[in-house]
Formats: structure tokens, C-alpha cells, sequence
């Protein structure tokens, strides 16, 4: 029998996809395709299509914050259970930020089908706290997947060449639609948990790609967890491509923290950064009935003993009737209509450094900047300038002057 072509095309685009040179018959179980997908079969002179394949490399992962060893992880919160996950630290990382949402961290890797069952029902937010970057050669495709996305970030470095970062519901939603199909087996091998919908095999990684910083006695103890109560600022971890322009590192690095003990006034200022990812401890789920909940007292009204004390009292009125109407069957959903805007939170916050570094500017080195969460930002700036010099030093040198 004759040698031909074998085509994918994607139903939902209907764009061809090319595969290889092969005889006929063929299975189609490993190619990394969507499942609905038709195969066509067409002699050489009948066709023409590209003889070069795209070469796709992993180039940076979101990888562990090297700082989180064992005695950081214990004295960090519930930090720890992180490294009880059963999957890749980047699935791990996925299921912890969903499961602080339901304040069910101590079941970490209890159940092997979470994230898959929460990406099949649709709850998509919790995987984009794990971030790729992919070098492309030998492709100019990369430049139309700006229009399929703006939550990705794509720079040609060359000819024919492009870095595309994106978090893993990006590469999910690309997949989807038929674009950037070579790239299934190593985004599998890094969260397999994300990518089940897709039939193929997970390509085979000996090792992840260095970061720009390798980790020394200074970069360990600037990204050591920062308690000050009854605020927490933990890195949980970042991705830092080895690029020697500054300026292409903004748009391709990433970092991905947790914020403890901080109120939901200041949750509130931090989600307007809408590039940001976040998944945050629901009143919504969790019972507060079980230990009351905590409040953030600010700084003027702690130095005052009759603000405090009316405080106080405002309070526990409120945790009383938040009690009563729980016993009367209302549901939590219901019930926290009266919780104040001091209630203590917890957040995992993922950006890229050019929307940590608009953060910055706006919550870290600006005066006007509400105190808690410019207490907050100083910290995150110290641990990013750590990991990524050339990129938050304008904002370092504004922070030092402040101090003077």
C-alpha cells in the first residue's frame, strides 16, 4: 500500500495539523488530539503540507520556592501539607489553593481524582496557579494564539521563534481548540491531573529547567515565610526563565503567593488587579461556627482603649447573631451577609512580575496606599526583588528612599 499523509483536523477549527509521514493503517491513540477529531487520509499528490515540525521546549514551570524547606514549612501555617500531595509539586500546588477555599488543607492528596473532577465541573480558576513557559521554533503559528487568549503572553525572540507563557487553563483552553496540540505530552507530564480529557501518553521529564536565580544562603533567607501577626506572607513559588533581557522576563516570569491573616478590606483592593489569579477561603463553605472567626484590629483603633473596646463588643454582638442564625437553619451562604469587612482571610495570589510589578507600584511605594496592604506589598517586594533583581529594582530603590 502506498505511503500518504496523516492529517489532524480538529473539529472545532477545521485547520490542519500535521503529524507525520506514515503507511496505512494507523492508530490514532497516540496523538496528543482532542477527542473529537477527524483523520483523513490523502495521497502525497493530492496535498501538500509542511515538512517541518515545530520544535516546542519547556523552558520555566512554576517551581517550589527553594526557601519552604522543613522547618519553614512548619512554622509557615498549614504550608506543609502542600508537600503531601500524591501528584507533581505543580498538581500538589493546584490542589492546595483549592482546598484552602474550603479550609480542607489536611486532606491534601487524599483523593487522586480532585483536580480532574473539579476541572470536568467546570471550576477552572484554581488551575491557573501553575504557570509554563514554552520556546517555539520552527512556527510562526504562536502569533494568532494572542486572539484566542489575553490571559497568555507570547514574545518572538527570532525568526520563526516565541516564547509563549501561560498558566495551565490557558494551555487547557488552547487545547481545546486545536492550537498548540505538540505541546499535550509535556504539559500532561508536569499536571496530568488537567490534561485527562486528552489520550496520550505524558512525555518523559529527567529534570525541570533551571531558574535565572540558583538558590544561595542571601535568596533563601529573603524568600524565608514572613509572620507578623496577624499578617502572613508566604511564596509558595515562581517561575523565572533563564532571559537575559529584563524587559522579556516581566511579561514571562511569575510568582505565586499566600496572604494569611489579612481582612477582606484588603482582599477586596487586591482582586481589582484583574490579571492576578486568585483563590481565596469561602464563607460561602466553611462553617465559622466551628471556632468563630478572627478580625484584622487596625493600628489607630488598637492604640485607642475605647475604640477597642466599642470594637470589641461591635464584634462579639456579631458572632453571636452569626451563631443565632445558624442555629435557626439559615445556611452559611446566608449567614455571612453580616460579617464584617475586618474578618480575618486567607488568599493564594498568582500574577506575572508585570502585573506584580503594577501591584507594587500601586500598594507597596505609594504612601497613599491603605497601611495593610502596603504592609503586604513590602513584604512581596523584598522576596521578588530577591528572585528577580533587574526587574523590581525601580521599585526597591523608591521603597529604600521611603525609609529614609
Amino acid at each position: 500500500m502506498a505511503t500518504g499523509k496523516l492529517l489532524h483536523v480538529p473539529v472545532q477549527m477545521f485547520g490542519a495539523y500535521f503529524v507525520s509521514d506514515c503507511p496505512s493503517p494507523v492508530s490514532t491513540a497516540s496523538f496528543p488530539a482532542p477527542k473529537s477529531v477527524i483523520i483523513l487520509w490523502s495521497s502525497p499528490d493530492r496535498i501538500s503540507l509542511p515538512q517541518r515540525f515545530p520544535v516546542v521546549e519547556l523552558l520555566a514551570c512554576t517551581q517550589p520556592n527553594p526557601a519552604l524547606h522543613g522547618t519553614a514549612r512548619a512554622d509557615a501555617s498549614d504550608v506543609a501539607s502542600l508537600w503531601q500531595g500524591q501528584s507533581t509539586f505543580a498538581a500538589n500546588l493546584i490542589e492546595y489553593a483549592a482546598r484552602l477555599c474550603y479550609r480542607s488543607t489536611h486532606r491534601m492528596g487524599t483523593s487522586p481524582n480532585f483536580i480532574s473532577a473539579r476541572v470536568r465541573e467546570g471550576h477552572e480558576d484554581v488551575i491557573e496557579h501553575v504557570v509554563v513557559t514554552l520556546r517555539w521554533t520552527d512556527t510562526d503559528e504562536p502569533a494568532l494564539w494572542r486572539e484566542a487568549s489575553r490571559h497568555c503572553e507570547i514574545s518572538r525572540i527570532a525568526p520563526r521563534t516565541w516564547l509563549v507563557s501561560g498558566n495551565t487553563r490557558v494551555w487547557l483552553h488552547f487545547f481545546r481548540e486545536g492550537r498548540a496540540l505538540e505541546a499535550v505530552p509535556l504539559l500532561k507530564a508536569l499536571v496530568p491531573e488537567v490534561y485527562d480529557e486528552f489520550d496520550c501518553e505524558p512525555e518523559t521529564l529527567n529534570h525541570l529547567p533551571a531558574v535565572a536565580q540558583e538558590p544561595t544562603d542571601t535568596l533563601l533567607t529573603a524568600l524565608q515565610p514572613v509572620h507578623k501577626p496577624p499578617q502572613r506572607v508566604v511564596l509558595l513559588g515562581y517561575t523565572q526563565p533563564v532571559l537575559d533581557d529584563p524587559a522579556v522576563l516581566l511579561d514571562h516570569g511569575s510568582a505565586c503567593f499566600l496572604f494569611e491573616g489579612i481582612s477582606r478590606a484588603c482582599t477586596h483592593q487586591l482582586v481589582r488587579h484583574r490579571l492576578a489569579s486568585f483563590s481565596q477561603e469561602s464563607q460561602r463553605y466553611v462553617d465559622l461556627t466551628k471556632g468563630g472567626w478572627n478580625a484584622v484590629v487596625p493600628p489607630r483603633v488598637a492604640r485607642n482603649q475605647e475604640a477597642r473596646e466599642l470594637l470589641d463588643q461591635s464584634w462579639e454582638s456579631l458572632q453571636e447573631t452569626y451563631l443565632a442564625l445558624r442555629g435557626l437553619g439559615i445556611r452559611k451562604e446566608d449567614a455571612r451577609f453580616l460579617l464584617p469587612n475586618a474578618t480575618e482571610t486567607r488568599i493564594v495570589t498568582t500574577m506575572n512580575f508585570a502585573a506584580w510589578s503594577h501591584f507594587l507600584w500601586l500598594r507597596a511605594v505609594d504612601k497613599a496606599a491603605q497601611w495593610e496592604i502596603r504592609a503586604m506589598g513590602q513584604e512581596i517586594l523584598c522576596m521578588l526583588h530577591a528572585v528577580a533583581p533587574k526587574v523590581f529594582q525601580d521599585h526597591m530603590n523608591v521603597f529604600e528612599s521611603m525609609q529614609n
